[in-house]
């Protein structure tokens, strides 16, 4: 497939107006705009790349030259965040600057209240091979950090001192804490003791994969379960910053939106895609819209994250009882018709840690789950692909205590390709299979997993500078500064033939990208306006009373 100028997959969508709205707002949000002129959108605006590489100032830029107010620098995908009238985000298209308009859209976790604990345990992590890891291998994710992007990880024994930074997107001032800065709506701790909890509270029944692994809180999700897109980039930015210095290698994900791009046009797969290429393993929710086909959320649609569907184990650690969780979302991918999820991992009634006092806890008081009938229950069930994607995390960080060296292309491609077959589901209800954890381990294959897809539009124009002047060795070209070994120009390269994987991304300097460097408390009053967007109604989901917590059976 030939990119000639990187434009949005949906240009070819009829929408009514002149070719710019067409070629660059997203149809939904344009024909919004165009019923409600007057109307506020709260939007992410993408630039044009440029030799500067400035993305977000020229967005900011542009952004103000129709009256708008940029919000926040996004440097990840290129742009920056705003609020504009309808008549504003129509004319902002005929601007030579912008790439691309979407709606910074609101979109919220989902799980299932329905009572009843695991009948066995970790049944789901015996049947996975977990336990046979620790005590074959001795691997316990000692050394391996895990960012959460989730709702926040509060205090909890079973997490100890391992809670190694913490900070707050959905407040007005994020700053890094290296103290627990709780987790008002009880999702994201849920997700980190499956991840790393050492079962202190329930003499080691309740344990997570990796009980020895480190976390980073990346709270981007609110006490009523539901964030914007902008929140999630912006949260995702800060993860590749600081990746080094927390020894971030794996970032999980368990929450997602409706797909309604392709992959190549969606800046949650973008960011995706720079924490991917960055070296950090990116494990995504295949969301919970099952059981119908085509119902894979974003960023899960994205070819090289790692996503996960939920596998119902019935409580128990034999495969026998196993069927695929009905609510666990089926592939293809909606736009690309790219085969997902990419494996199972158990996800229903799962046991992991309870934050006392949050939403959960406190709209569900029989999911509690305690082994002392004295003491204050120290556990919580719920069930999702939010709960199998910390599973599958939780591997990511035995495979790579054992072998810090692995790409995320390798970490992938062991998982998939080591698997456990599942008579009863097929390609797009459960990938390659579920999850074995003792057979990823084993291997030693070092393939790269090479994929036939190309990175995101945004990604690709962001990518532009900081290649320029590089020399890298491809599979089958040698790109100088955006022309291949033949002097065809960046632009014209048939992206679907290049390996995108067998690039050696060390060679790059993530730090020199400008986007690292950019925040509108360095410019002047006259040059950016801030605007609080916390009042600005974004049409945020709801269901049954609960704000964004969505629920699945």
């Amino acid at each position: 497939m030939v990119v000639a100028a990187l434009q949005p997959l949906w240009s070819g969508v009829a929408v009514a107006g002149n070719k710019q709205v067409r070629a660059k707002v997203e149809p939904s949000l344009a024909a919004a705009a165009r019923s409600d002129p007057n109307r506020d959108f709260a939007v992410v605006v993408t630039a044009v790349a440029d030799p500067k590489n400035n993305g977000p100032r020229r967005a900011a830029d542009s952004v103000q030259k129709v009256k708008g107010h940029p919000t926040h620098a996004l440097g990840i995908v290129g742009g920056a965040s705003a609020t504009l009238s309808g008549a504003a985000l129509l004319a902002l298209a005929n601007d030579k600057d912008v790439a691309s308009i979407v709606a910074d859209r609101s979109f919220s976790v989902s799980f299932d209240p329905v009572a009843g604990a695991a009948a066995e345990g970790a049944a789901g992590l015996k049947e996975i091979g977990a336990t046979v890891a620790w005590a074959q291998y001795g691997l316990t994710g000692n050394g391996v950090t895990v960012a959460v992007v989730d709702s926040g990880v509060a205090a909890h024994p079973d997490l100890g001192s391992r809670l190694l930074a913490a900070i707050d997107f959905t407040s007005a001032t994020p700053t890094v804490s290296t103290s627990p800065l709780g987790d008002p709506g009880g999702h994201g701790t849920h997700v980190a003791g499956l991840i790393a909890g050492d079962g202190t509270s329930s003499g080691g029944l309740y344990a997570g994969v990796a009980p020895n692994a480190d976390l980073v809180d990346v709270r981007v999700i609110g006490a009523d379960g539901s964030t914007t897109l902008s929140i999630v980039l912006r949260g995702l930015e800060w993860i590749l910053q600081n990746r080094r210095s927390y020894n971030i290698r794996v970032v999980n994900m368990s929450f997602g939106a409706a797909a309604r791009l392709s992959y190549t046009d969606d800046l949650l797969a973008t960011a995706a895609e720079v924490l991917t290429f960055a070296g950090l393993v990116v494990v995504v929710a295949a969301g919970n819209s099952g059981p119908g086909p085509a119902t894979i959320t974003t960023p899960a649609i994205d070819p090289f994250v790692i996503t996960v569907g939920a596998l119902d184990d019935a409580g128990t650690p034999s495969l026998l009882d196993d069927s695929i969780a009905s609510f666990s979302s089926r592939g293809p991918t909606p736009v690309d018709g790219i085969a997902k999820p990419d494996l199972v991992a158990p996800g229903r009634k799962m046991v992991s840690l309870r934050a006392a006092g949050s939403t959960l806890d406190t709209l569900f008081p029989l999911r509690r789950v305690g082994t002392d009938p004295l003491a204050d229950p120290a556990y919580f069930v719920l069930s999702g692909t939010s709960m199998a994607t910390p599973v599958v995390a939780g591997v990511v960080a035995l495979l790579l205590e054992r072998d810090p060296s692995l790409t995320p292309a390798q970490v992938k491609y062991r998982l998939v390709s080591t698997t456990t077959p599942l008579a009863f589901a097929n390609a797009f209800s459960a990938g390659s299979g579920m999850v074995n954890v003792p057979a990823a381990i084993a291997s030693l294959d070092r393939g790269r997993g090479r994929s036939a897809f190309r990175i995101t539009n945004a990604f690709a124009n962001e990518s532009f500078t900081p290649l320029f002047g590089q020399t890298l060795v491809w599979r089958d070209t040698t790109f100088n500064g955006g022309v291949d070994s033949h002097g065809r120009p960046w632009a014209a390269m048939n992206w679907g033939d290049i390996t995108w994987d067998d690039i050696t991304w060390e060679n790059l300097s993530w730090e020199s990208f400008a986007w690292l460097d950019i925040t509108w408390e360095t410019l002047t009053a006259t040059t950016i306006t801030w605007e609080s967007v916390d009042g600005l109604s974004v049409g945020s989901l709801s269901s049954g009373g609960l704000g964004g917590w969505e629920l699945v059976d």
